[in-house]
Order: structure tokens, then C-alpha cells, then sequence
């Protein structure tokens, strides 16, 4: 759906604040001897967000029908500020992963999950904006990024479905060019 700027841009104000609320409940709950176990705990959510990203972008974007029909907007005016209106995606994720683990683990393990998939997900929307949004400089980390999500957006063959790393399209095969061939063929 498209969304008004406060929408589209406010997970970036969100997120921070919210993360800060769960390493300060952490250092509430265990002092800084618990920093360590937070941060480990900061990169596994982090590298878990990245499949998240991919699974929901390939299998419930393109797949179910709900879903596909709003992505499909996106498609068809990649630069709309279309998306789902931020506090209700930053309050998912926080339902999604800290709640569960909060009453599994601690607060401290579920604050530091939780921060990480938040973080991966703030990377995830910068990531995804500029490259509709913003000029590049050829050779850049954004730039390289920009080039995979566009053959996303153009290629015949479907793909390229993390957009912050490729990590998991190589690992499902689903890696594809701006020349509009499969990766490796």
C-alpha cells in the first residue's frame, strides 16, 4: 500500500529506540556481564533476519496471492513509497522474535535476537530504498546492490530475492544477472 512519509520512513525512528529499550532491559536484568551473551546473541538474530528477508521476499511476496497482489504494486512503480506502514512491521518482528524467546530464554538472549533481526531489517529498508531512490556510485557496496535488485525487478527469470545479500540465493540456486541469465550458466 502506499504510505505517507511518516509511514514509509518511521521504522527508522522506531527501531532505534526500540533497540536501545532492549539492551537497557538487558542491563537491567544482567548487569554488563550479560553484553557478551546480548551481542552474540545481536548476530545471530542478524544473520537469521537475512533468511527472513529472503524466505518472506521469495515464497510469500511471490507466491501468496494476498501478499503478491500489494508486492505487485511495488513492481509496478518500484520508486511509490509502498511497503507496510513501519510500527506495524517493527511491531511484528518484535512479536515474532523477541515475545517467544523473552519467555524461553530471557530477556537478555531474546533483547539481543530481537535487536539483530531490527537492525537487519533497518539495513533491509535502507538498502531496498536507495536503490529506487537515491544516485550511486558505480563500484559501491549500494550500487552492487542496486544492480541485483534491478535484475530482480527486469530479468525474465525470476530471482535475486535477498536484497541486502545474495548469501541465500546462492544457496537456493536463485542468483540471477542484469544480462538476464541465470548466475553461473
Amino acid at each position: 500500500m502506499k504510505l505517507s512519509k511518516a509511514l514509509y520512513f518511521g521504522d527508522f525512528v522506531a527501531i532505534p529506540i526500540a533497540i536501545v529499550l532492549l539492551a537497557a532491559a538487558a542491563i537491567y536484568d544482567r548487569g554488563l556481564e550479560g553484553a557478551g551473551l546480548w551481542l552474540t546473541s545481536f548476530v545471530v538474530g542478524l544473520f537469521v533476519w537475512t533468511l527472513v528477508e529472503y524466505v518472506v521476499h521469495r515464497w510469500v511476496y511471490h507466491a501468496i496471492p494476498f501478499f503478491e497482489k500489494f508486492h505487485d504494486a511495488h513492481h509496478d512503480d518500484p520508486t511509490a513509497l509502498i511497503g507496510v506502514p513501519s510500527f506495524l512491521s517493527s511491531g511484528l518482528i518484535l512479536a515474532v522474535f523477541f515475545l517467544p524467546l523473552w519467555f524461553a530464554v530471557g530477556v537478555v538472549l531474546a533483547g539481543g535476537f530481537a535487536s539483530g533481526a531490527l537492525v537487519g531489517y533497518a539495513g533491509y529498508m535502507l538498502v531496498h530504498h536507495a536503490s529506487h531512490h537515491w544516485t550511486l556510485k558505480p563500484g559501491s557496496l549500494l550500487y552492487r546492490a542496486r544492480v541485483m535488485h534491478m535484475a530482480h525487478h527486469y530479468n525474465a527469470t525470476p530471482g535475486n530475492y535477498g536484497v541486502v545479500t545474495s548469501f541465500w540465493d546462492h544457496v537456493f540456486s536463485t542468483g540471477v544477472d542484469r544480462r538476464r541469465r541465470a548466475v553461473g550458466t
